[in-house]
């Protein structure tokens, strides 16, 4: 799987975050700058100020409202959000002027928050129009009784082309920065995405020596895996994390390499103490992955350790209900499904539909209830992977 897009898309549910937060303290700024004038610092008529501050704060919460409140962390949000903050600074400047100048580069600066530079393009082709609109705006208000807003030539010589000539350099300032960050980022998610498949295709290895152990040239594995993402995609999983805990539950039997083919493979039942030496396989499961690195082998470990506990805590290592790894419980199930309807040296396969009232009895007792409910909703499924993953006797 590639993984450039979703550190992207962290990058820029970070961003969204953080200009949330500075807008917040800009309502702190506009708050500050209504106080001064209230105390005589500042000389600017109070309808005009009152009236632009209560439209600033309401603006400033915007960012707040759509990333923090409402999770709405779309493209389209963040457009709509960049033009009204270049609205934002327009009204402000044409309000209060030299008072809040540094509003001019503010949207520019939001928008490089973002390391993209459709975003910084985007801001500066708005905000260009702004600078200009701004400052006539200022001069037909005369809000400021100072130079150079009071003439016309003033607003142009000494506002509109200076301001213009930082501004261009402030663009181009913020293009060269989200421009490197975005080839960093872009190179981070490469190599990320090459670490992901180095431990995939370790996982496919062992996976096929697992499977060589056994007397079968089964597909359990690969079965196994595939009703784990079944299920954890019917419990709210994304694409990318129920492709993880399935790859990993390759790993959930790879202790059992430790352990005596002729136990293993016995065609009766297991004596108590044959049993303990196979109960040690996640111990040996665990010991073989904890120290390998990656989220990969990180799930593959809990799997390991943990697949074989129960719900009602009755398991190897008697750990019960929310305390068992999520994962773990998703390939429990998935397990002991295939077990059932697998052909094994001690038993003969058993019925789908015979697996299916045995699974469906251990809700809440073996299984975790919601693990359970999943798995009904998904039988089809279930007996489409059977199916398409049978298992070649010799």
């Amino acid at each position: 799987m590639n993984f450039s897009e979703k550190i992207l898309n962290e990058y820029r549910q970070d961003a969204d975050k953080r200009l949330a937060f500075v807008c917040r303290l800009m309502i702190g700024f506009m708050l500050l700058v209504a106080l001064l004038n209230f105390l005589g610092i500042f000389k600017i008529a109070p309808l005009p100020l009152y009236l632009t501050v209560g439209i600033s704060i309401f603006d400033f919460f915007l960012p707040t409202l759509f990333c923090d409140i409402l999770k709405l962390r779309s493209e389209k949000v963040r457009y709509l959000i960049l033009a009204i903050m270049t609205f934002q600074s327009g009204l402000q400047y044409a309000t209060l002027s030299y008072h809040t100048i540094i509003m001019l580069v503010f949207p520019m600066v939001m928008s490089c928050l973002y390391n993209e530079r459709k975003y910084v393009i985007y801001t500066s082709i708005l905000s260009i129009p702004m600078i200009v609109l701004s400052h006539l705006a200022a001069y037909w208000l005369k809000v400021v009784p100072d130079e150079p807003l009071v003439t016309l030539k003033g607003a142009v010589l000494y506002g509109i082309i200076p301001r213009s000539i930082e501004f261009f350099g402030v663009v181009v300032m913020c293009l060269f920065i989200s421009d490197r960050i975005e080839k960093l980022v872009g190179t981070l998610g490469s190599k990320n995405s090459e670490l992901y498949e180095d431990q995939e295709n370790l996982i496919l290895a062992l996976s096929q020596i697992i499977e060589n152990k056994s007397e079968n040239t089964g597909q359990h594995v690969r079965r196994v895996a595939e009703y784990t993402e079944v299920l954890c995609k019917s419990l709210g999983y994304s694409n990318e994390e129920s492709w993880k805990i399935s790859l990993a539950s390759m790993m959930h039997d790879v202790g059992k390499i430790m352990i005596p083919e002729s136990i293993l493979e016995k065609p009766g039942k297991l004596t108590d103490e044959e049993f303990a030496v196979v109960k040690n396989h996640i111990k040996y499961g665990k010991q073989m992955l904890e120290k390998s690195p990656g989220e990969l082998f990180s799930l593959s470990t809990e799997i390991a350790y943990q697949h074989h506990e129960k719900w009602d805590g009755s398991g190897y290592m008697g750990v019960k209900g929310e305390n068992i790894p999520h994962c773990a419980r998703c390939v429990a199930l998935a397990d002991v499904f295939d077990a059932l309807v697998s052909r094994r040296s001690y038993k003969k396969p058993w019925t789908p539909e015979q697996a299916y009232d045995e699974i469906v009895s251990q809700k809440g007792r073996h299984f975790d209830p919601e693990v359970v409910d999943a798995f009904v909703l998904n039988f089809d499924k279930f007996k489409a992977i059977m199916e398409r993953y049978p298992d070649e006797c010799p």
